[in-house]
């Protein structure tokens, strides 16, 4: 038998029934980011604001236009890790429950990318709070599942 990094991963069977839906949104979430990158990166053509600049310097002609695009992106990527953590741990719990806030998550991100790139600042609010349907119940259900694992003594 193999020991430490090469020891053979866990069976399949030791995951939760449906925890497939939480790789799936895992999935989706690889598709918002690849929109919201491509989104950056053809902004940066369409408003010639260049590398290694993260955002249009103040007073370029596209100033906001560019920035808007650029933060939609960003936002995104603050919160990316936290909310996939939470809903692949919360998963291993309630597969179902973690795998549907994070695609409510997923799906508010791609509204708030678009709104957020097509209408300005006041674009990005009904992505924001779709996306917050999604990560406020996985940020309770975190704190839920690990009191239920410390009283189990876990």
């Amino acid at each position: 038998r193999s020991q430490g990094i090469l020891r053979s991963p866990p069976k399949m069977e030791s995951l939760p029934k449906g925890y497939g839906y939480v790789v799936a949104v895992v999935g989706g979430s690889f598709l918002l980011n690849m929109y919201l990158t491509i989104n950056v990166v053809t902004a940066r053509k369409k408003f010639k604001v260049e590398y290694p600049l993260l955002y249009a310097p103040a007073g370029h002609k596209h100033e906001e236009a560019f920035n808007c695009v650029q933060r939609a992106h960003q936002n995104t990527l603050e919160s990316f890790p936290m909310v996939m953590m939470q809903m692949l741990l919360c998963g291993l719990k309630y597969p179902l429950t973690s795998a549907v806030c994070g695609g409510i998550w997923v799906v508010g991100r791609f509204l708030y990318g678009y709104g957020y790139a097509n209408n300005g600042p006041k674009g990005r609010m009904v992505g924001g709070i779709f996306s917050h349907l999604g990560d406020f119940p996985l940020a309770i259900m975190t704190f839920k599942v690990a009191y239920e694992m410390i009283a189990a003594g876990k």
